[in-house]
């Protein structure tokens, strides 16, 4: 599908440039981007946009006649946008959420998700990842760890590559947030699940999240986990542009089980799940794919801008990394030996 064609209208020359680099990085096209000088009746006629983007300044020279003009054709105008703050700061992420949804309704064109026919049937060959030995006897059904898998644009492919090499048995249950049409989301377990030793599941109100499962987090719904993992389906819909919510499920997480949670964010369109992990504590477990493997890199370059990503690997790295940090994190909590013993 072509991507939205935006025009832009704004006299602020950083303004102009945020403006345009949000819009490509959240899949618009942006073909017109010029000050309110420069909009003419002849620029609006020769300009075929699927909406329009205008801020005036008040020391703009507008001409009356070229706006009324804009006004009455047939591409919706979004007019008096908010100034884009300072994009190292977390209300930029709010901002760039607020453009997305207006943008949508606007040009009636849903998020950017995934589709089946973009997921990955293939399995790819990379070197056997063993099992630790501490894991060998069987690990406990509660999981020692909970990350989200988080993912938009090209994530399929990655998070499948990511599964498929992790060695059966170890300690760690995952939640994976996949901006998805509705329509296609009971198939992503079959599509990326195809090779995994981990089972992938869709919600079942209730049900308990157990280590060695991949829950699907809802398209069109929200969850909470509660006591000892159990599964609790919400009624309301996600807030923001996408469904699932990166940033909601991150907070989903984090709030349930705290001590025990991590995230990877994969390749992806847009700067979901940057927001919530600004807000976590430093050295929390956020490790994300390498933007230059990505589909698309918008998403984990959002993510590395807000100094909280601990690791960067591809999916075969990223894999590595993880079964090298249940081994510590469980020498840590369970074999601990003291210092001395008392004669």
């Amino acid at each position: 599908m072509a991507s939205p064609k935006v025009a832009v209208i704004n006299s602020d020359l950083l303004q102009q440039r945020i403006l345009a680099e949000s819009l490509q990085r959240l899949g618009f096209e942006v073909i017109l981007n010029i000050p309110a000088a420069r909009m003419t009746l002849a620029a609006i006629e020769q300009t075929h946009a699927d909406a329009w983007l205008v801020t005036f300044r008040d020391d703009d020279d507008v001409c009356g006649e070229s706006f009324d003009a804009l006004l009455s054709g047939e591409a919706p105008v979004l007019v008096g946008l908010d100034d884009a703050p300072d994009n190292h700061c977390t209300s930029f992420l709010r901002w760039e959420k607020k453009l997305l949804t207006k943008l949508r309704d606007l040009t009636d064109t849903p998020a950017p998700a995934a589709e089946v026919s973009q997921m990955p049937w293939e399995q790819k060959q990379h070197r056997d990842i063993p099992l630790p030995d501490v894991f060998a006897d069987g690990a406990s059904k509660l999981p020692l760890q909970i990350f989200v898998l988080g993912a938009s644009l090209g994530g399929p492919e990655a998070v499948k590559e990511f599964l498929d090499v992790l060695p059966a048995g170890l300690p760690v249950a995952f939640v994976y947030a996949q901006h998805i049409d509705e329509r296609f989301e009971q198939a992503l377990c079959q599509a990326v699940g195809r090779h995994s030793a981990y089972q992938l599941k869709n919600v079942e109100n209730a049900a308990v999240l157990a280590a060695g499962e991949v829950l699907i987090a809802p398209v069109s719904t929200t969850f909470d986990l509660v006591g000892m993992d159990r599964i609790s389906v919400g009624s309301t819909s996600w807030d923001g542009p996408y469904g699932p919510s990166i940033d909601g499920v991150i907070d989903v997480v984090f709030n349930h089980a705290r001590q025990r949670f991590g995230c990877i964010l994969f390749s992806g369109m847009g700067s979901d799940g940057a927001e919530s992990i600004s807000a976590l504590p430093q050295g929390t477990d956020i490790w994300v794919q390498a933007p230059e493997g990505c589909g698309n890199a918008s998403m984990p370059e959002s993510a590395i801008q807000t100094g909280r990503v601990t690791f960067v690997g591809d999916s075969y790295q990223l894999a590595l990394k993880l079964v090298e940090h249940l081994k510590e994190k469980w020498t840590e909590n369970y074999e601990r030996k003291p210092d001395h013993q008392c004669g």
